[in-house]
């Protein structure tokens, strides 16, 4: 049994869709899983919303403002 200690983090991500065409984005070379893609988001705040979180995590990644119209689906992850 492993001694290091998991931690949950609580993360919220957006499919973003304008005219058929869905953002993703390349994570940076020099980070955690570096030059994967994935969909904008990121970490939930203590006492955040998931619409604010997600709202607040794409407006600082890219800069763009959205609308949260519904959330589609909850899973868990574990990173090896």
């Amino acid at each position: 049994m492993s001694t290091r200690t998991r931690r949950r983090v609580q993360a919220a991500i957006g499919l973003i869709e304008r005219r058929g065409r869905y953002l993703i984005s390349r994570r940076r070379a020099d980070g955690h899983l570096a030059g994967f893609w994935e969909f904008p988001g990121g970490k939930r705040k203590r006492g955040e919303t998931w619409s604010a979180c997600l709202r607040r995590e794409v407006r600082e990644e890219l800069g763009i403002p959205i609308q949260v119209l519904q959330h589609l689906d909850s899973i868990r992850f574990r990173y090896p």
